[in-house]
């Protein structure tokens, strides 16, 4: 993996050294830098990031837990392999939390957070897919914070390193990218004009159209 762990080195600030080692290893993940299925050692690892196998130990039973690294057998830990049937039900848990998130952010976001929606889905100034990525990302942490349930943003936060690892893969998808923008862009006019069945409805319809570019690319379909 020479090169490609450059990412993967951890400082020791404050904050736990065991959150840094998941949020980096998490990143690498979601990234593609640790491909599904590539088997995770505690040795190549510790070489990567420079920390304690303690550390990671307990950095990869998070990992776990989020459903991005899996057992497999006698090979130990690896990245997880999102197959068809997973990603399927990923997406369909996905779908009433997201229509909830809209239909509460009608209700309770202020202007100033719709404002930031809209501008967290301004046309990007390059079209290299990171760039979407981050936008989308951001267009997510601000729904969630306007629709003001914490509850709500545990329930997604559980599923929301999957689903961001799945959307490097359907955004490539042909038309996919494009198509995406276009259904965040309505959603936020619909929460703009504080319409929530409306909202929600494009919600679900969004959440549908990405469940089927994120088969597909599983699937291996153009």
């Amino acid at each position: 993996m020479a090169g490609d762990g450059q990412g993967l080195l951890v400082e020791r600030p404050d904050r736990l050294l065991r959150d840094r080692v998941t949020d980096a290893v998490r990143e690498a993940i979601t990234r593609g830098d640790l491909a599904p299925g590539r088997r995770l050692t505690e040795r190549e690892l510790g070489e990567l990031t420079g920390v304690s196998r303690t550390s990671l130990r307990e950095a990869l039973r998070s990992l776990q837990a989020e459903g991005l690294v899996e057992r497999s057998g006698s090979r130990g830990l690896q990245v997880a392999v999102l197959t068809e049937a997973v990603v399927s039900e990923l997406y369909d848990v996905r779908a009433p939390l997201e229509a909830a998130a809209v239909e509460l952010c009608v209700r309770n976001a202020s202007d100033a957070q719709i404002a930031a929606l809209r501008a967290a889905m301004a046309p990007p100034e390059s079209g290299e897919l990171d760039d979407q990525l981050a936008a989308t990302r951001a267009f997510y942490d601000l729904l969630l914070e306007a629709a003001g349930n914490s509850i709500l943003q545990q329930m997604f936060g559980s599923i929301e390193a999957r689903i961001h690892a799945l959307r490097r893969v359907s955004l490539r998808v042909g038309g996919r990218s494009e198509a995406s923008r276009r259904e965040l862009l309505k959603i936020i006019d619909l929460i703009e004009r504080r319409d929530g069945p409306a909202a929600a409805e494009a919600a679900q319809s969004h959440v549908i159209a990405a469940k089927a570019a994120a088969l597909a690319a599983v699937a291996g379909r153009p």
